[in-house]
């Protein structure tokens, strides 16, 4: 009598098994890395890197966790990726494409800056909620998302800041404290955006709403 391993399937049913249908298919690792990062982003922004776990992250990105391991060898390995791919849409690692000055004044591509930064908090609210989480104590996640991303967006800013100011175009005030006050009116009414729309009554996300924002940073940063 020939012995029959437990768990075996025939050839057959594994070439059923794996054969893609209309409702299965096999995924391509860029697509399993951008459901993870989406997954592996909303739990960060929501619970915290010590709350969050890569076996919920898996489930909610619909992957094995075995797959999610192959692809992000730790937690920390996950969490660099899900920050550097923020900061990719955001373009905070490139400032350079942030505000093309084209012989622009300061003070027009600091109203562009504004604009982008608003759209992309806009879009992207998540990324306000992760870094009010990481930010409110020293840690090595902050001092890697200062040292490799943030500071250099941060420099840019004050910078631009600090040429539009002697251009007489913006309020004198410190260039470092307004650029803080500018990302916080930017990113503040989406990231929370369910307390703003239940005392407002108003959608943040909304086209009129975020051209709004817009127009409130601007009149609160710049001299008419």
């Amino acid at each position: 009598m020939t012995s029959k391993t437990i768990g075996a399937k025939s050839p057959a049913k594994q070439q059923k098994e794996s054969a893609p249908t209309g409702r299965t298919r096999q995924r391509r690792p860029q697509e399993v890395r951008e459901r993870v990062i989406t997954a592996a982003l909303h739990a960060f922004a929501t619970v915290g890197f010590e709350g969050a776990s890569t076996r919920s992250i898996a489930a909610d990105a619909q992957v094995s966790h075995s797959l999610l391991i192959y692809h992000f060898q730790t937690k920390d390995d996950l969490w660099k990726a899900v920050v550097v791919n923020l900061a990719e849409r955001f373009a905070i690692s490139r400032v350079d494409e942030v505000v093309a000055s084209g012989g622009a004044s300061a003070r027009d591509r600091l109203k562009r800056a504004i604009r982008k930064i608003v759209t992309m908090s806009a879009q992207y609210p998540e990324l306000h909620r992760l870094m009010t989480i990481e930010a409110h104590q020293p840690s090595k996640r902050l001092t890697w998302m200062c040292e490799n991303l943030i500071g250099e967006q941060f420099e840019f800013m004050r910078d631009l800041i600090s040429e539009a100011q002697r251009e007489g175009a913006v309020r004198r005030a410190d260039p470092e404290r307004l650029r803080f006050s500018i990302i916080g009116m930017a990113a503040v009414p989406f990231s929370v955006s369910a307390e703003y729309q239940y005392l407002t009554k108003r959608n943040p996300f909304s086209k009129i709403e975020i051209e709004q924002t817009i127009d409130l940073i601007n009149a609160l940063i710049f001299v008419d």
